[in-house]
């Protein structure tokens, strides 16, 4: 699944805003800013959609980290 159909899926516009806090989750090599259509891969080369606990845990990362963000 692309960066862009992921963050769709886990109900996020695929903004360059959103699309670089997904590189910034997955902590890899691709920035998803820069490249919406790549494959979003955990560091273990597993596709993100086939995790269990996702976009539950990117939901919830996301939301503490814009959390974080506002109260700075």
């Amino acid at each position: 699944m692309s960066a862009r159909k992921f963050l769709e899926w886990a109900g996020y516009e695929p903004t360059e805003e959103n699309l670089y806090h997904l590189t910034q989750y997955i902590a890899g090599d691709i920035d998803y800013s820069q490249f919406p259509d790549a494959e979003v891969l955990t560091r273990d080369g597993v596709p993100l959609s086939e995790c269990f606990d996702e976009p539950a845990a990117f939901q919830e990362w996301l939301d503490n980290r814009l959390k974080i963000a506002h109260h700075i």
